[in-house]
């Protein structure tokens, strides 16, 4: 699967916090099955741990700034 596709900054951002939260499971499960295909030799391009690390940290911070806007200011 390729992240790439939908991570741009512009595309996630007008995405709700729900489908977020689906891409970030779908991640965590994809940074999983990267470190069991690192563990068993079947990973080729070692970067892709990292990257998918970070495209799962962009999210939650996303996901947490929804959540913080959503709540207004105090």
């Amino acid at each position: 699967m390729s992240t790439n596709k939908w991570f741009k900054e512009e595309k996630l951002r007008d995405k709700s916090v729900t489908e977020l939260r689906d891409l970030a499971i779908e991640l965590k499960s994809l940074t999983f099955t990267h470190r069991m295909d690192r563990i068993s030799g079947k990973l080729e391009n070692y970067r892709m741990i990292p990257q998918t690390r970070r495209r799962l940290a962009a999210i939650y911070n996303l996901i947490r700034e929804k959540e913080l806007s959503k709540g207004g200011a105090n």
